[in-house]
C-alpha cells in the first residue's frame, strides 16, 4: 500500500484502495466524497447534465412556409431572433442558415426557369411569316432555317 499524501482524501473506495483526489481545503474530502457538499455534488450533476446537450425547438413546433424568398426571409429572422434568446443552439442556427442559402439558390433557378419560359412563349407568339427567324427556330426544333446573316457569321 502507498504512503497517504497529506491533503490527499481520505474515502477509502470498495476496493480497499484510497480515492487519489486532493482534498478541498477546511475537509479531509476531496469534492466528490465530502459528505457536507453532498447537495453542491448533486446540483453540480444535475447542471452537468444540460451541459452540451443541443438546444432545439419543440416537436410540436409548425412548420414555416418556405415557398419565395419572403418566406425563407422571414424563417431567417425568426432563427436569429431564436438564438438571441437562447431557443435554438447556434449550431442549428447554422445549419438552418445553410439550409436556407440552398433553398434561396433553388428558388432563384425556378424563378429564372419561369421568366425564360414565359419569354418563350411569347416569342413564339411573335413569330411573323416571312421573318429570318421562324417558330422552328425559336422552338429550336431541327430543320429551322437560320436566317442568311447569321449563317453569315457562323461560316466565318
Amino acid at each position: 500500500m502507498r504512503a497517504v499524501q497529506a491533503g490527499q482524501c481520505k474515502r477509502v473506495k470498495a476496493n480497499g484502495s484510497r480515492c487519489k483526489a486532493n482534498a478541498l481545503s477546511a475537509s479531509e474530502y476531496c469534492f466528490f466524497h465530502d459528505p457536507s457538499r453532498a447537495a453542491e455534488r448533486k446540483a453540480a450533476q444535475k447542471a452537468g447534465g444540460s451541459v452540451g446537450k443541443t438546444a432545439v425547438l419543440p416537436p410540436d413546433t409548425p412548420d414555416a412556409p418556405l415557398g419565395s424568398v419572403a418566406d425563407v426571409v422571414t424563417l431567417l429572422g425568426q432563427t436569429i431572433n431564436q438564438v438571441r434568446r437562447g431557443e435554438i443552439d447556434a449550431r442549428v442556427a447554422n445549419a438552418v442558415g445553410y439550409l436556407a442559402a440552398t433553398l434561396l439558390r433553388g428558388l432563384e433557378q425556378g424563378d429564372i426557369e419561369r421568366r425564360l419560359a414565359e419569354l418563350e412563349v411569347i416569342l413564339k407568339g411573335q413569330c411573323v411569316p416571312d421573318s429570318p427567324f421562324d417558330a422552328d427556330l425559336i422552338s429550336g426544333r431541327p430543320g429551322s432555317r437560320l436566317p442568311q446573316e447569321a449563317v453569315a457569321h457562323e461560316g466565318g
